[in-house]
This record gives C-alpha cells, sequence and structure tokens, in this order.
C-alpha cells in the first residue's frame, strides 16, 4: 500500500532480482498446500483454490485427504468418503470402517418374572441380572458366532446387568481378553417408559409397539409415554436415536477394521440401529425387534432389508406379518387401557411392596 496505510496489505516475496512483488490469495494457498502435501494430492489450480476458506469446498477439492502438517490450517474440506466422525444415516454397503455383530442380553430375572424395568438408575441392579434361561442363550449365540467364524476383536456392552453378564459369558465362550470387553457408559440405554416403566412386560410391550407403528412417524418422534414423578424418562423413539448415533459415531472414529460386537440390554436397541442404518422408517423398528439372546451377525443396510423382507412371509398385509399384526390390534387395546388408567397406573414393584405389607 501506500503511505495513506488505507489500502489492504498484501502477502509479498521477493524475485529473483531482490524486488519485492505480491502474491494472490490462491497462489499462495497453493504453495502451502504443496509444502505439506505430496505431489500425488495436488491436483488443484489456481481457479479450483480461489474460493477456499473456513468452511467453503472449491469445486474441484482435493481427491484424498490433505497430509496433516505444521501449518496446515487453511480450512480445506475433507471428502466424505474419508471423513471420520459423526455417521450420517441410512449408510452405504461398504461404508463402516468395521463389521458390526448384534446381540441382545438373555433373558433377565426381571424379565423371567415379566416386569420391564427401563429407569437408568436401576439398570444395574441385580435383580436386573442374567435369568439361568439368559445365560443359556448367550451360550448358544456364542455357539452360532463360533459356526459363523466370528472372531470379534472389541465386545462394547451396556453396563445394564443383563447386558453385563452377557458380555462376561461371551468373553468366556469365545475366549476373549478382558481387554477387548469395553463398557459403554449410556449410549445403550433402553429405551426409558415414564409411567409406565415396570409394567408387565408382555402386555406392555404390544402397547408401546402399536403406539410407535400408530404414532411414531418416520423420525420416531411421535408416540411418548407419559412422564413419570420418579425421575424415569418418558422418551419417544427418537431419544434413544440420539444415543444410538453417538454410539456408531464413537465406534468408527475410535476402531477402524474391526469386528465389533454389540450387546444390548433390550430388543429395540439394536432393531432401531438397524432401521437407520438401512434407512428403514422407524415407526417399523418393532418389525425387526431382538429376542432375549438373538444374534445377528454381519449388520449391514443390505442385511436388514433382505431380513425386513424375509419377515413378510407370514401373509399379512402392509408389509408385516400375521403375528406381528396381531400383536398390533392386542397392543391398541391395551394402549386404551393405560391411557383410561391415567396416574392411577400402579407398578408391579409397588404392587408387591404393597403386598409384602399386608
Amino acid at each position: 500500500g501506500g503511505g495513506g496505510g488505507g489500502g489492504r496489505r498484501r502477502r509479498r516475496r521477493r524475485n529473483d532480482g531482490g524486488a519485492v512483488v505480491g502474491i494472490g490469495r490462491s497462489d499462495f494457498l497453493r504453495r502451502a498446500v504443496a509444502s505439506v502435501a505430496p505431489a500425488s494430492l495436488l491436483a488443484l489450480s489456481s481457479s479450483s483454490l480461489s474460493g477456499v476458506g473456513v468452511g467453503v469446498e472449491p469445486a474441484n477439492a482435493l481427491t484424498a485427504p490433505p497430509v496433516p502438517g505444521p501449518g496446515l490450517g487453511l480450512g480445506l474440506v475433507v471428502p466424505p468418503a474419508y471423513a471420520r466422525g459423526l455417521v450420517q444415516f441410512p449408510c452405504r454397503d461398504g461404508e463402516l470402517g468395521n463389521s458390526y455383530h448384534f446381540l441382545r442380553a438373555g433373558q433377565s430375572l426381571l424379565e423371567a418374572e415379566d416386569v420391564w424395568s427401563t429407569n437408568p438408575l436401576f439398570l444395574t441392579n441385580r435383580e436386573a441380572a442374567l435369568s439361568d434361561l439368559g445365560i443359556e442363550q448367550i451360550e448358544r449365540a456364542c455357539q452360532l458366532l463360533t459356526s459363523r467364524s466370528v472372531n470379534p476383536t472389541v465386545l462394547r456392552y451396556s453396563l445394564a446387568a443383563s447386558a453385563v453378564d452377557s458380555a462376561n459369558v461371551a468373553g468366556r465362550e469365545l475366549k476373549l481378553g478382558r481387554d477387548r470387553l469395553v463398557p459403554e457408559f449410556n449410549f445403550m440405554d433402553p429405551r426409558a417408559l415414564g409411567l409406565w416403566d415396570m409394567l408387565p412386560l408382555e402386555r406392555t410391550t404390544e402397547a408401546i409397539w402399536a403406539m410407535d407403528n400408530d404414532e411414531g412417524g418416520i423420525g420416531g418422534t411421535g408416540g411418548r409415554p407419559p412422564p413419570n414423578e420418579d425421575g424415569t424418562p418418558n422418551e419417544t423413539l427418537a431419544n434413544q436415536v440420539v444415543r444410538l448415533t453417538n454410539l456408531l459415531s464413537v465406534l468408527e472414529t475410535q476402531y477402524s477394521g474391526d469386528t465389533v460386537l454389540l450387546i444390548f440390554p433390550d430388543g429395540t436397541g439394536p432393531a432401531l440401529l438397524s432401521c437407520l442404518i438401512a434407512g428403514v422408517p422407524l415407526n417399523r423398528v418393532h418389525e425387526l425387534e431382538f429376542a432375549p439372546g438373538e444374534v445377528r451377525t454381519d449388520v449391514t443396510p443390505k442385511s436388514i432389508l433382505d431380513l425386513l423382507e424375509a419377515k413378510k412371509g407370514g401373509g399379512g398385509t402392509d408389509g408385516a406379518n400375521e403375528e406381528y399384526l396381531s400383536k398390533l390390534e392386542r397392543g391398541r387395546e391395551e394402549l386404551k387401557r393405560l391411557r383410561s388408567a391415567g396416574d392411577d397406573i400402579v407398578s408391579v414393584k409397588d404392587r408387591n411392596y404393597d403386598r409384602d405389607l399386608t
């Protein structure tokens, strides 16, 4: 600039003759990238860099991620194929960096008593530990994994008591070192049911299925159970989606090329993650529900859609089989009863407590 000081400063360099000449911004960026990236990554012209800035992707961006190095704070956008971080749903086959296998924990002691417990504060209680049948279910699941030559390098499990026990059984049966068993503190928590927590499992399950099918919507934002004064959250499917999105994003960031076995405490969690991966509307989640001790190997968008198609085999309408539709019909009646009861609902725990006092 001149002596007035009002002109814009330009980055300057000296030419071979010693005179100072200006350097354009695009030329500066090209030279900066060249100083830290190999030649194979530098298919860039001055025109392709002319609009580069923080958060701006040029029309002819890098075709591979730039090699990190000192001074590369240029705001270049890494192409999606190389970005690792928050997973975007639905996924494409081959897009995930790890292979995944989903396992629901075996039957818990509370489930054996037909009690549905969802309060996250009580998931670790030993009353929710594996039942004898639950142990057998996990042992059979491990036999299936072995028969399919699945050797997990990472076993990630919920801190719910049934999932912890299932992880210990799986670790023993699959001969995994303790370093491969990694606890997950809350991203695998089941959906909490508010006022309907600790109600009879079988009847309430069908009511929740009917509510999600009829009111949940494609994104799972509808169908919320009533609130509870004891602190049990009342969640929609969308609330659980947030946790599952974080779960898979952490796994994809933390591991690469691993064989990951996930142990969920409930049947909806792995089914919901399956829907997200394959792009299945979330109000159909319970068509993919996991039974206690059920394992599904090599979970991919294609395998999920193939399974959903296979489950239509019962001859039902609306893309579901007759058994599932029958559960929805019974569930709608139970849902009406629960809603008509309002705050007068008494949980199994409170009913048993009152019985013990008399």
